[in-house]
């Protein structure tokens, strides 16, 4: 079996709180978001193309002493089920915890990836709220993607809700024209009831793809704080409430 690789970080204490992790970056993507800062790896490789499994388990290996678990993301690993299961089935057999980035236009997928219990986190990016013309606006989704989305945020907050996994953080990268209002925010924190944590990241202009985008300052700390503190008066059902900027780092709002 083969995975449409495109990077491996052997040690991240970036991409699971309080977690070491492998990250596994595969390649291919539905969605074209004008903003994505891992535009190398939205396009996938031929067929028969891409990385036998073999060599991602034994990078697993290498790296087990030292971390706590293996986080998967892209691109979009949902678009490999295949692949992704055989090598979290991997993980988890040599007693290491696996989360998955998802922008969740595969819910059928994520469902049965928990369902075979080798899923212990979902890192879900919700683009703008689940309105079909904001979000097709924000990464190019067509309509039946939208819906297939707007299934995995309700189906992971069921996840989590029921525990069927360990922890679930939603984020929304803000640009200028994209997520940055109240409502917005407030909009997608009622969607995301039962998330551990709701993210409000600041998007960083200059390693977008759009030249558009490029050209854009990045939204101010102040701002995304007052964004932040919009979902929080929205939602009582989120754990924690966080702005992740690029000076700052992560910072919870109360």
């Amino acid at each position: 079996m083969r995975l449409n690789l495109g990077d491996i970080v052997p040690i991240s204490t970036l991409d699971w709180p309080g977690k070491v992790v492998l990250v596994v970056f595969t390649r291919g993507c539905p969605l074209r978001c004008p903003y994505c800062s891992n535009g190398r790896f939205i396009e996938a490789p031929e067929d028969g193309e891409g990385t036998d499994v073999e060599q991602v388990r034994a990078r697993i290996l290498d790296a087990a002493d030292f971390i706590d678990g293996v986080v998967f993301s892209g691109g979009e690993p949902f678009m490999q089920p295949m692949a992704l299961k055989e090598l979290a089935s991997y993980a988890k057999g040599i007693g290491l915890l696996v989360g998955v980035h998802t922008n969740g236009a595969y819910p059928d997928r994520i469902g049965s990836m928990a369902d075979d219990g080798l899923l212990d986190s979902v890192f879900l990016d919700v683009k703008a709220p689940l309105e079909y013309e904001l979000y097709r606006a924000a990464c190019g989704a067509d309509l039946t993607t939208f819906e297939a989305i707007k299934r995995s945020v309700a189906l992971c907050c069921g996840l989590r809700k029921g525990q069927k996994i360990r922890y679930l953080e939603a984020r929304t990268t803000v640009f200028r024209g994209i997520g940055d209002k109240p409502s917005d925010i407030e909009k997608i924190a009622r969607a995301i009831e039962f998330a551990d944590a709701y993210v409000v990241q600041q998007g960083r202009p200059e390693v977008a793809m759009d030249e558009k985008i490029k050209a854009l300052d990045a939204v101010p700390r102040n701002e995304l704080l007052s964004l932040a503190a919009a979902a929080r008066k929205a939602s009582k059902g989120i754990g924690s409430i966080k702005v992740r900027t690029h000076i700052f780092g992560d910072e919870v709002v109360e």
